[in-house]
């Protein structure tokens, strides 16, 4: 019996969290999750990039831009 099975999972995820709220974006190609960890981060956002079967891999914390007035 030939059991061809294939998870369409995504291979990254991201939690984004403000401290109040969160949201997850998954991603297929690591380097694109990448860039939107570092958006997300440069929002002010906290992000967590977990694999697909929910293994940490990297955080990324918010980088808030101070504005002058």
């Amino acid at each position: 019996m030939n059991n061809n099975h294939h998870s369409d999972s995504p291979t990254i995820l991201l939690r984004v969290t403000d401290g109040s709220f969160h949201m997850h974006r998954a991603f297929n190609d690591f380097q694109q999750a990448s860039q939107s960890a570092e958006a997300y981060a440069g929002a002010g956002f906290s992000v967590a990039m977990m694999s697909a079967t929910g293994r940490f891999l990297m955080r990324f914390d918010t980088r808030r831009q101070r504005v002058a007035v």
